[in-house]
């Protein structure tokens, strides 16, 4: 009867139920975007990556139940875990770990430009996914770890944890859990996605250090945030440029944004980028007469009433379109944008070379030409040259060029950390900053 007790007493398990609140920026659709770090977290939540990353360097997979890389041919092989299933349980097959492979190849992004190019081809048979390298590399599962690799199928179903049960516009997203999701059953019955701050959120992201003594526990992501303005197309002068940069760092100033004097990061690069800006007077005399349609990436538009209302201050009449991510591309390959706004998310783990390959190589600019080529082509060749004073001489050109074209300024840097209500346990962090739900609760 005692042993009995024990055994009872010893396999009480964490209680299934409740709700956890994170606060985020809402998204546009429930089409995947990596444009900033909230979209990171929240489309973490209803999709599913191939593999996981934990900070400790672990790797680990819920839709393979095996994976290995075998040197002799260069093939790296994924056994698919049977009984897989979408949240509408569709079934998830080789073909479907494919397709999703695929379309991440085929995304601007400078992870999956430089998978692609050493990719020879992708194969299928039951159950299995052979994926057949040009020449050997040993860390291609390390590589499939990037948060943008994700599971989707053709329909409006999600490979997550949780799965969108109700979106109140400009207000919240009620998830709930995914019945079918392979790394299993959350111990959580919803997750609210909030908009607002008209509530307190367990899970939320803010300045370093600025909850530190408020009831939560602080994770320094290692994440920040570069807003940019870009010249795409035509030319644009000189008077007109510096005009609209210092509107855009005035704004960004007053809002608490960090101010941005370099392409990646003002601690770490080798050019510093010093541009006089205008006084308000010389600033609104060049830009009222402008007609200056200004394109900004909609994952700035939480931005867009506070902006409007700065531009009826300074007297500055910019008409302002947001386009979503997913359009950019189009757009700049089939309208003539000469005035874009844009950010773009960094890693503190990410080397310069990698930063400055993401500024540029991530931005399809039809004024990027063949000596831009040649440039970036170098920076590759030279991430294996153990010499720091020849990369750093490489970089330095790469940026001092950029900025003397006109093609693109910074503007301003954002930093974050995330913010864990104490009472919330067992959510980690991975490599990428994202917080991991799947064995979270109370």
């Amino acid at each position: 009867m005692i042993l009995v007790c024990l055994f009872i007493s010893f396999s009480i398990k964490t209680p299934y139920g409740g709700e956890i609140s994170i606060r985020l920026n809402q998204p546009d659709s429930f089409t995947f975007s990596s444009s900033n770090y909230s979209n990171i977290i929240f489309y973490a939540l209803i999709y599913e990556n191939f593999f996981y990353l934990k900070s400790d360097g672990q790797i680990f997979s819920h839709l393979f139940s095996s994976h290995e890389y075998d040197r002799s041919s260069k093939t790296l092989t994924l056994q698919v875990k049977d009984s897989l299933a979408f949240s509408d349980g569709s079934r998830v097959t080789e073909k479907e770990i494919k397709v999703s492979l695929n379309l991440y190849l085929n995304k601007n992004l400078v992870s999956a430009k430089q998978l692609r190019k050493m990719i020879k081809n992708i194969r299928t048979e039951k159950n299995r996914v052979y994926i057949e390298l040009l020449y050997n590399r040993e860390d291609i599962t390390g590589l499939l770890t990037v948060p943008e690799l994700i599971l989707v199928s053709g329909r409006q179903s999600f490979s997550g944890i949780f799965y969108p049960h109700e979106w109140v516009k400009d207000k919240h997203i009620t998830l709930r859990p995914n019945p079918f999701y392979p790394g299993g059953r959350t111990y959580l019955d919803a997750v609210n996605v909030q908009f607002t701050d008209e509530q307190d959120a367990h899970v939320f992201l803010a300045e370093p250090g600025a909850f530190k003594d408020y009831g939560y526990r602080e994770y320094n992501s290692g994440i920040y945030q570069n807003v940019y303005i870009c010249f795409p197309h035509g030319t644009v002068g000189n008077n007109t440029k510096t005009a609209l940069y210092s509107l855009l760092k005035q704004f960004y100033l007053s809002k608490g944004s960090g101010v941005l004097n370099s392409l990646t990061s003002d601690d770490e690069s080798p050019v510093s980028i010093n541009i006089k800006g205008l006084s308000n007077w010389r600033m609104r005399s060049i830009l009222k007469y402008s007609k200056i349609n200004l394109y900004i990436i909609s994952s700035l538009n939480g931005d867009a009433g506070k902006f409007n209302e700065f531009l009826g201050q300074k007297g500055v009449p910019l008409e302002t379109i947001y386009i979503s991510e997913n359009q950019l591309v189009e757009f700049l390959k089939n309208t003539p944008i000469k005035y874009l706004l844009l950010e773009k998310i960094f890693s503190r783990r990410m080397t310069l070379a990698e930063k400055i390959q993401k500024v540029l190589q991530e931005m399809i600019f039809s004024r990027f030409d063949e000596t831009y080529l040649k440039l970036f082509n170098e920076l590759d060749e030279l991430k294996f040259v153990k010499n720091e004073e020849l990369m750093i001489g490489h970089i330095s050109k790469i940026i001092e060029k950029i900025i003397n074209d006109g093609i693109l300024l910074p503007i301003s840097q954002k930093k974050y950390s995330l913010f864990i209500k104490n009472g919330i346990k067992r959510i980690e962090i991975d490599y990428y900053g994202r917080p991991l739900f799947q064995k979270a609760g109370y």
